[in-house]
């Protein structure tokens, strides 16, 4: 029992070390693919080899716009609307522009690279994100347990023997 608490407390720490890593991220909607008719994220910015993924969501965020997409060194800004008209790119690898500032991709071929203007709603989609690895890492840690420890049945189940036969042992030094 206490290998599983050390290995919870170890997987805590790596998801708390990725979400802090990863804040930066976290605006990040996806590589859409943008509709010539009507097209959506036109246009309102432009920067040359200043362009940031900042700048343009700073811009767009000024505008009172909710979301950010950026193609080369084009910034455009949209609404929910305009984000529920696109549809993701079938790889995210579409979005290959390199921005020319701060890093990152800036959109591709008809792609645009989205981001949110609004921190908030990321947050949560973020935290989901790092529960199910979270959630993936221990049971990959379970099965490396289980597989160790030569536990070919259910693992509840053997729990629970263990503690009954722990039981029964400290009931038999009583007596």
């Amino acid at each position: 029992m206490k290998v599983y608490t050390c290995a919870l407390l170890v997987v805590v720490l790596i998801a708390v070390a990725k979400e802090s890593s990863a804040a930066a991220d976290c605006k990040y909607v996806g590589c859409l693919v943008n509709p010539w008719d009507p097209p959506r994220f036109t246009t309102s910015l432009v920067n040359g080899a200043e362009m940031s993924i900042e700048m343009c969501i700073k811009h767009c965020r000024d505008k009172k716009q909710q979301y950010a997409g950026l193609k080369g060194i084009g910034c455009g800004c949209g609404t929910q609307d305009d984000v529920d008209a696109m549809e993701k790119a079938r790889y995210e690898d579409e979005c290959n522009y390199n921005c020319r500032a701060g890093g990152g991709e800036c959109g591709g071929s008809r792609r645009v690279s989205v981001y949110s203007t609004n921190p908030a709603p990321c947050k949560g989609r973020r935290e989901l994100e790092v529960l199910s690895e979270l959630t993936d890492t221990l049971e990959k840690l379970e099965n490396a347990f289980k597989r160790e420890m030569g536990e070919t049945g259910d693992f509840e189940e053997e729990m629970r023997e263990m503690e009954d036969m722990e039981a029964d042992d400290k009931f038999e030094d009583e007596e």
